[in-house]
């Protein structure tokens, strides 16, 4: 017993040493001249991170190794890609952290930067609303944008949009401008900035293996205004360094134009019974996987007979499947809710087809106090 005490003990301590190495860092500083902020976790000998010059905010992965207080990073992300990449020799004192950049062209620069107290960085705007709570260093990295005003253009005959382009990455988005009163009109803008604020946060976030930006494309694919909704969908496709192969998806968005507030889409087509789930909850994956799946394929199945057939090939799309409809994509168009589809990765190019459509008359039917007029 005694013996076996010791052995946890020992393993114990052990254990809470390694942790005593976990540590992570927000920095802030200049490369040469040029402002840049960096992240970095080090745990048992090794570290990795990213870091992007405040000019064009674009992630570039660093990983390395840590001696004490000396940190010596590569923006490799892989060994064999080390002699061309990016290098920095750093040495942390106290908090401030200084050392050298070694540029793959050869070119040295020097390094200060200074720790940045977790929870002193303010929200890149006020007011915006995300899914989840966003990081000082995403803060530091959609800080101060700007927006380069484009067309304004009419939509339903009554609705005005103004489109704006970030600069760095050339994603556009619009805000609306008249047909809706101004409070509601305040409220609905919210909800289209914070989504923008997100989807450029993700463009940053994601660099190939140069450091390059490695978001292919990001757009509003589609986009739909009367005087009951507003809904859009972003359409985005990306390789991004470290990941096995790309990827694409499309999400949409849906604003009461009433009152300002962003819809679920239980609250424009709920099926269940009782009180409505919260949204990413186990009881809304819960209904999404035994009631929204089964029953968009009895549904799509009345509505798109052909397309609907069941399918025998394992590499075909087989959209009579319901777990493919559980979790897809939707937003609302002229033609009525489109609902996508999403298939494991063999299957990618089945996702989100053209035709899968709910009529207005059919939600009309399950929801008349929204869909009445």
């Amino acid at each position: 017993m005694r013996a076996a005490s010791r052995s946890f003990f020992l393993l114990a301590i052990g254990l809470l040493a390694g942790g005593l190495h976990a540590e992570s860092l927000l920095l802030r500083g200049s490369v040469g001249k040029y402002p840049v902020v960096m992240k970095l976790d080090a745990d048992d000998g090794t570290a990795s991170g990213s870091y992007f010059y405040e000019k064009y905010k674009q992630d570039i992965s660093l990983r390395g190794k840590v001696d004490g207080q000396n940190y010596a990073l590569s923006s490799a992300i892989f060994d064999a890609d080390d002699k061309n990449a990016d290098h920095f020799a750093l040495t942390r004192t106290k908090d401030i952290v200084k050392g050298t950049f070694t540029g793959g062209n050869g070119k040295s620069l020097p390094v200060e930067l200074h720790i940045v107290q977790p929870g002193s960085v303010p929200e890149p705007q006020s007011g915006l609303h995300f899914p989840r709570e966003l990081g000082d260093y995403e803060k530091l990295q959609l800080a101060d944008l700007t927006f380069v005003p484009g067309k304004k253009e009419t939509v339903g005959g009554k609705y005005v949009i103004q489109w704006y382009t970030e600069p760095h990455s050339k994603v556009s988005m619009f805000r609306v401008v008249s047909g809706y009163p101004e409070a509601v009109m305040a409220s609905i803008n919210t909800v289209i900035e914070s989504d923008f604020y997100g989807n450029l946060s993700g463009y940053f976030g994601c660099s190939d293996e140069t450091g390059k930006p490695g978001t292919d494309t990001m757009q509003v694919s589609d986009y739909f205004l009367n005087d009951r909704f507003v809904s859009y969908a972003v359409s985005s496709s990306w390789f991004c360094a470290g990941a096995a192969h790309p990827d694409f998806a499309t999400g949409g968005t849906t604003i009461d134009a009433q009152t300002g507030k962003q819809l679920t889409q239980e609250d424009l087509y709920w099926l269940g019974t009782g009180a409505k789930p919260a949204p990413n909850s186990d009881a809304w994956m819960k209904y999404h996987d035994k009631v929204f799946g089964p029953a968009m394929v009895k549904l799509l199945g009345r509505l798109y007979p052909q397309e609907m057939k069941p399918v025998g090939d394992e590499d075909g799309c087989n959209y009579a499947d319901p777990d493919v409809w559980k979790f897809g994509s939707w937003y609302l168009t002229a033609k009525g809710m489109y609902v996508g589809a999403y298939f494991a990765r063999v299957q990618k190019a089945c996702d989100n087809p053209e035709w899968s459509f709910i009529p207005y008359g059919i939600l009309k039917k399950n929801n008349p106090a929204l869909f009445g007029n």
